[in-house]
């Protein structure tokens, strides 16, 4: 069986964000998670594959990583 080799990214953050942009303004989001990449080609490797490997920021809230340890 091949390995299959998911894209990481690191978990930021949870919870209601407002992003800011250029082209469309302000939109709010009640439940959103930050998902930080090293480059833009790990980005576009996981938009590719359609799925992450989810790692926790050192000082992200236990809270909002519990649903991790249960997937």
């Amino acid at each position: 069986m091949e390995a299959v080799n998911t894209p990481a990214a690191r978990l930021h953050d949870v919870g209601e964000l407002t992003v800011i942009n250029d082209d469309h303004g302000r939109t709010h989001h009640k439940v959103a998670m930050v998902l930080v990449f090293d480059s833009q080609e790990q980005a576009a490797a996981c938009m590719e594959a359609g799925q992450v490997k989810l790692v926790p920021a050192l000082d992200l809230q236990a809270d909002a990583t519990e649903h991790l340890n249960h997937g």
